[in-house]
């Protein structure tokens, strides 16, 4: 059984004085990815955390700052094969972020063409009120490449989901969504070799959770009940997608 647990979505660079003692989420028995919001974000992420064995830092332009950021572009592109990480990218459909819903779109295919032409990427990605373009659009320019992605916090609906499975995708959940109804709904039609566990963090903490290992531990320990398996074992399984989507 692992003793490792998986986070595959999380915003460290958001976490409170985090610059002051950046190897403190390292210490942690936590393989993570650690996601950027913008290009300019990821060399300061890079050398916060240049000397964790167990962080990766992804390179990202998340789609609510698409309208501020979207002129980064090239500097993404540049920056691109620094890592094998991409992400917090994608759509979001969401009434305050519908009015530069094209220009997101444009960016999104912009990053995912980049991506395809690198052909070993990992993109952890962001859905919201628009998971079926999402979809599409990644299965359109990634189809043919070596790769994977990962829906982060997924909240489409069923028939989404299933469409995205068709194509191979994983999909990451957190301790929100895991004592959602739907969320509970829609992790228990993930095959247990398609599913991954996040944090989100700090986007998710609240009075009970307030740090990573106490999010990703609580997503395990639910997420087990709704695969009927013993809790270990589905830390195990978390693990092992995790390794071997990274072989991939």
């Amino acid at each position: 059984m692992s003793t490792i647990y998986i986070d595959t979505h999380c915003h460290l660079d958001l976490l409170k004085e985090i610059d002051k003692n950046p190897t403190q989420e390292d210490r942690l028995p936590i393989k993570s990815i650690s996601v950027t919001n913008a290009p300019f974000l990821f060399k300061p992420n890079t050398i916060l955390f240049a000397q964790s064995k167990n962080i990766r830092i992804s390179l990202g332009l998340h789609p609510e700052l698409v309208s501020t950021y979207h002129d980064q572009i090239d500097i993404f592109k540049q920056m691109l094969p620094l890592t094998k990480y991409v992400g917090e990218v994608g759509l979001d459909g969401s009434i305050e972020h519908r009015g530069n819903y094209m220009l997101q779109k444009k960016v999104f295919e912009e990053i995912l063409v980049a991506a395809g032409a690198e052909d070993n990427k990992i993109l952890t990605v962001h859905s919201r009120n628009a998971a079926n373009e999402t979809i599409e659009l990644i299965h359109k320019h990634l189809k043919n490449t070596n790769c994977q992605v990962i829906f982060h916090w997924f909240s489409g609906n069923i028939n989404e989901l299933r469409s995205a499975l068709k194509y191979g995708f994983y999909f990451s959940f957190n301790h929100r969504m895991v004592t959602s109804k739907k969320g509970q709904h829609l992790i228990a039609e993930i095959p247990k070799d398609a599913v991954l566990t996040e944090s989100d963090a700090p986007f998710t903490f609240n009075n009970k959770i307030k740090n990573r290992l106490d999010s990703i531990k609580f997503s395990v320990k639910e997420g087990s009940k709704l695969y009927n398996i013993q809790e270990e074992e589905f830390k195990s399984v978390i693990y092992n997608n995790f390794k071997t989507m990274l072989l991939k």
